[in-house]
């Protein structure tokens, strides 16, 4: 499983505003974390929509988190932008295999996306923040 832009742009983001503590404008913040404005602009409408960012517009105004870095983890994040966490279409839909009650990768690729799965869940935003 290969991560897209997006969830990369996103985690970004709100490890870089879990570790400012405090406003970020979006153009600046689309410079200083590599990020083209556009794609930003997309991600903080569905991560506002979904209760991780606050907006405020005018002078003054920016973005922040809306939840406690601690409290947000990856697993949630991921799928908030990429859908179901899944390594095979067969996992998602057993239908899509007319092998898949027999397939022995197919076990082992659910026992793998399970531990996947439970790694991104116990790992939050807060335990990307660097220390430095």
């Amino acid at each position: 499983m290969k991560l897209t832009k997006a969830s990369d742009y996103t985690i970004r983001l709100l490890t870089y505003l879990a570790k400012e503590k405090g406003l970020g404008k979006s153009k600046e913040l689309a410079r200083e974390l590599d990020i083209p404005f556009n794609h930003l602009a997309k991600l903080v409408q569905i991560l506002s929509k979904r209760g991780y960012l606050l907006t405020r517009k005018g002078k003054g105004g920016g973005l922040e988190l809306a939840k406690n870095p601690k409290k947000i983890n990856l697993a949630e994040i991921i799928e908030v932008i990429e859908g179901p966490i899944v390594l095979s279409d067969c996992l998602f839909n057993r239908q899509s295999c007319r092998f898949s009650g027999r397939c022995k990768a197919r076990k082992c690729l659910s026992q793998l996306g399970r531990k996947m799965s439970e790694f991104l869940s116990k790992t939050t935003i807060q335990d990307l923040v660097p220390i430095y």
